[in-house]
């Protein structure tokens, strides 16, 4: 029987050194230290076919788990066998046994650690497998899935009406199997025989839809007129919150996450700067948005709007909290009638903006980055930095390093000056929202 050279108070006192360095605990248990702190058992033996020798890590565990580990390694080599090839075939046993649910969990974890995904990518991933695969798939074992699994389950999807949703789906099935794969859960993947088009779910076509002037004028008077008036039926009532975020989204092209979220701290109006942290960007790089005398305007409105001293646009339902994304989305289909009631409807009544073409709150970016190539006459690439993308072509990402900075400023106020004398103010060739709405009733 192996005797015990360490004391748990030795074992816990182990301090790091400049070089790694070893205690042994007796018979072959030895406790690694590390220059990062980390404390790792190694078990050395002698292998029973040809008396070389070996060593099996047990791992960073407590004292007394090591000890137990090492009295197992004994007892399997008194009868003749090799304790790290016991192990490997009981890791290969344990992987035959492994189910679609464990596999997923295995996956997940490595997502996480890994770090190399947006937050939100992962949560999507793990809600997408918890609301659309799971209970079909969850119980059957990862090397048993066969591509009829996957696409009974797809195809239940799909009938359902979720075709984004389908194809993601997909997408995480191919991912979480080649992880199966790469790590011998699994022999194959049968998700990468399988293709969107399988399930009607390609993607579709790029959305082209943006406001020109006269669309974004209408917009932005049906906005002044929801927070002010009265809901009478002719008109609906907004929070001055969610109607200045809105403006915001107009004057700066930014994505309805990021002005939803802005915090106080990322302004810097004194110097017309937003300064969009990493960790708020979709593509995690830091942005610098220039701020317009007119979006200045509305930020100092703001503050007589909220107390917060964290969030620019605080939410009136939770205080202390912003505003949720999803309520500028609901703003824009409140102003084009989408929650009118048939009951309504009869009697004359319809949304503000009801007459325009079908529009959504994403497509005001796409509004402000078209006006700022049409009316502005601005560089491409500029706008791509305005709008904060990653450049297509890798080469370009990686040489190109350009901000054009002098450019980017230069287009946001330019772009808020037309904002404010052709859209905020009524030029004489735009139609007034009410005649305009009057006739196309």
């Amino acid at each position: 029987m192996a005797v015990n050279k360490l004391s748990v108070r030795e074992f816990e006192a182990a301090k790091p050194k400049a070089k790694r360095y070893q205690l042994s605990d007796g018979g072959g248990l030895a406790l690694w230290v590390y220059p990062n702190g980390k404390k790792v058992w190694l078990y050395r033996y002698r292998r029973p076919s040809d008396r070389k020798g070996d060593y099996l890590t047990i791992g960073a565990v407590g004292i007394k788990h090591a000890r137990s580990a090492r009295d197992e390694c004994e007892a399997i080599l008194r009868e003749g066998f090799d304790p790290k090839q016991v192990k490997a075939a009981k890791k290969a046993g344990n992987a035959s046994a492994l189910t679609m649910q464990a596999l997923f969990e295995l996956w997940h974890a490595h997502l996480v650690f890994c770090n190399e995904l947006t937050e939100k990518t992962i949560q999507q991933h793990a809600q997408r497998w918890r609301l659309h695969l799971y209970r079909a798939l969850g119980a059957i074992l990862a090397q048993d899935v066969t591509r009829a699994h996957l696409a009974q389950t797809l195809d239940a999807m799909r009938k359902s009406g979720i075709k984004e949703e389908t194809r993601k789906a997909l997408t995480t099935l191919n991912q979480m199997l080649d992880y199966g794969v790469t790590r011998h859960f699994v022999e194959s993947n049968p998700a990468r025989m399988l293709r969107p088009k399988d399930f009607s779910a390609s993607s579709s076509k790029p959305k082209d839809r943006y406001l020109n002037i006269e669309e974004l004028r209408m917009l932005w008077l049906a906005l002044e007129e929801s927070s002010s008036a009265e809901d009478n039926g002719a008109s609906v009532k907004m929070s001055p919150v969610l109607v200045n975020a809105i403006k915001l989204l107009i004057l700066t092209g930014a994505r309805r996450v990021e002005v939803a979220g802005m915090k106080w701290q990322e302004l810097n109006l004194r110097a017309s700067k937003w300064l969009l942290p990493a960790a708020r960007a979709k593509n995690g790089k830091a942005h610098t948005i220039y701020l317009s005398e007119l979006a200045k305007e509305i930020l100092e409105t703001q503050r007589t709007l909220n107390l917060n001293q964290e969030y620019v646009f605080e939410s009136q339902q939770k205080p202390e909290l912003p505003i949720n994304k999803d309520s500028l989305t609901k703003v824009i289909e409140r102003l084009r009638g989408c929650y009118l009631s048939d009951k309504r409807r009869n009697e004359g009544l319809s949304g503000v903006l009801e007459h325009l073409a079908p529009f959504s709150v994403h497509d005001i970016r796409r509004s402000a980055a078209t006006a700022w190539g049409d009316y502005l006459k601005t560089e491409p690439h500029v706008i791509e930095r305005m709008l904060n993308h990653q450049p297509m072509n890798k080469l370009v990402a990686v040489y190109q390093r350009a901000a054009y900075v002098e450019e980017q400023k230069a287009a946001w106020l330019a772009w808020g000056e037309i904002v404010a004398h052709r859209i905020a103010k009524d030029p004489d060739n735009v139609t007034p929202i009410a005649a305009a709405r009057k006739a196309a009733l």
